[in-house]
């Protein structure tokens, strides 16, 4: 491809960067950043199709296009075969294995159903560090990227318009959106202009804070009332606080996370007699019940004085890291410092491993009154079932779906410490029992958040919502778009 390159203004700081015309060969034009005096431009996503380009948005006090750009290109084929649905995914993480697994799998399993393109912003997620294979494995789910987007920008009515224009003339059109925790409502505005319905996944902070926070009520509101949206949680808890919000029942469904189960094989845990590991996967979140597996560990270690307890995690904001703080010195104070060790957060491959090498998974989520917040579903828990770890957890939000009690399983109440401690004790008393529950646990991952079944429900939901949108004239449309 070849881009020709004039500037139309004159700018100080311009001249050093390009000579008055400069050629330059882009297969694909994604962010130019010029800085110059008192100012900074960012001209984002600009598309290249057959002889045009559009520049979608410019940020700062130059709001003219500083330079006119001729673009030459093969045209590319954006037909699709018959019955097949080009569908817009919009997240506020960026894409791969690591930053948000969930979303991940979720995408790369419609690719069985669907062409897929993904608009994701900056954020890094759980794990701040990029797979190697991601392009690789989106490449081959046919996944189409545009990545580091400021998706912050899709609620202003031009910006979101000149997107929607580059996506139909990129891409070609795009029969649906679906937005993954806040990309429901950032993706708004761009589904009004490609005249196209939203489905938005909920995870769990979004179906609890974030729903009813002052500064994103207006817009779940907008997304209530938007024309056949449809609306999906990873849990019957979050489905249930969706419904009190307003969301319509007969389209508001629950749809669990799937773990991809080849990226989690059985591990083979040996019955011989040893100090039990147990592994807890969090990040320093108060509503993840730290403190409660720490008292409760405190209390099963007396009859099980060998046993080890590893948190996985970290804290990202200074109230994390403070949070982290005050669990060591809780530890230091209770004196276990030599059977509970703090790990850095690690990938979910090596988490995986961490899974395979113990013996209990802890998760002793709770409700904290003054934060108002729930869990839907952690996704650590359903990991870890996978390589047949049995979990010993608190009955809380969504995880009973997984977690079930004498079954994969045992449950204690949130914030008991004697009935955690019991749940612990039981298990590492009686390996027979580990295996037998951590067996039915895999069984109940392939059953239930089997990654593959998951998203075949989930295309139906897609399919079910454009036959909905497609059911609506073109004025009742307009008119609940405007609503």
């Amino acid at each position: 491809m070849r881009c020709v390159l004039e500037p139309t203004a004159s700018w100080s700081g311009i001249a050093a960067l390009f000579s008055t015309r400069t050629i330059v060969t882009w297969k694909r034009c994604w962010t130019t950043l010029l800085t110059g005096r008192n100012s900074f431009l960012s001209l984002t996503s600009a598309l290249v199709k057959g002889g045009e380009c559009s520049v979608l948005f410019l940020k700062g006090r130059f709001r003219a296009p500083l330079f006119r750009m001729q673009m030459h290109a093969r045209t590319r084929n954006n037909e699709l075969a018959p019955g097949i649905s080009r569908v817009l995914h919009i997240s506020p993480f960026r894409f791969g294995r690591r930053y948000h697994p969930g979303t991940w799998r979720t995408i790369v399993g419609l690719g069985r159903h669907f062409q897929n393109v993904v608009l994701c912003d900056r954020s890094l997620g759980y794990f701040p560090q990029e797979d190697p294979d991601d392009a690789r494995l989106a490449a081959q789910a046919g996944i189409e990227v545009m990545a580091d987007q400021s998706l912050s920008e899709l609620s202003r009515p031009a910006e979101a318009a000149s997107i929607a224009r580059m996506l139909t003339r990129r891409y070609g059109p795009i029969q649906a959106i679906v937005g993954h925790l806040l990309g429901g409502i950032r993706a708004l505005q761009v589904a009004r202009h490609l005249d196209v319905p939203i489905l938005s996944v909920f995870h769990g902070t979004d179906a609890n804070l974030q729903l009813r926070a002052p500064r994103h009520t207006a817009d779940f509101a907008r997304l209530r009332s938007a024309p056949a949206a449809f609306f999906l949680a990873v849990s019957h808890n979050l489905v249930d606080r969706l419904i009190e919000f307003g969301m319509p029942p007969e389209r508001t469904f629950l749809c669990h996370l799937g773990i991809d189960l080849d990226r989690y094989p059985v591990s083979e845990r040996s019955e011989t007699a040893r100090p039990v590991k147990i592994v807890m996967a969090a990040r320093f979140l108060r509503q993840k019940g730290h403190e409660l597996a720490i008292r409760g560990f405190a209390e099963f270690v007396r009859r099980f004085p060998g046993a080890s307890l590893d948190f996985i995690g970290s804290g990202r904001t200074p109230e994390q890291q403070q949070y982290g703080k005050e669990l060591a010195a809780l530890v230091d104070q209770i004196g276990l410092n030599s059977s509970i060790r703090f790990r850095a957060q690690m990938s979910v491959e090596a988490l995986a491993q961490e899974f395979g090498h113990a013996e209990i998974c802890l998760q002793t989520s709770v409700f904290i009154p003054e934060l108002g917040q729930s869990e839907g579903l952690p996704n650590t828990i359903l990991e870890a079932m996978a390589t047949a770890l049995p979990v010993v957890a608190t009955r809380h939000s969504g995880i009973p779906e997984a977690v079930l009690h004498e079954q994969t399983g045992l449950l204690a109440e949130q914030h008991d410490i004697q009935g955690l401690a019991g749940a612990l004790g039981r298990l590492a008393a009686d390996a027979a029992l580990r295996r037998r529950y951590g067996l039915a646990g895999r069984k109940h991952i392939e059953a239930e958040f089997n990654s593959v079944r998951q998203s075949e429900r989930l295309a139906q939901r897609v399919r079910e919502m454009i036959a909905a949108y497609g059911s609506i004239s073109a004025r009742d449309r307009e008119a609940a778009w405007n609503a």
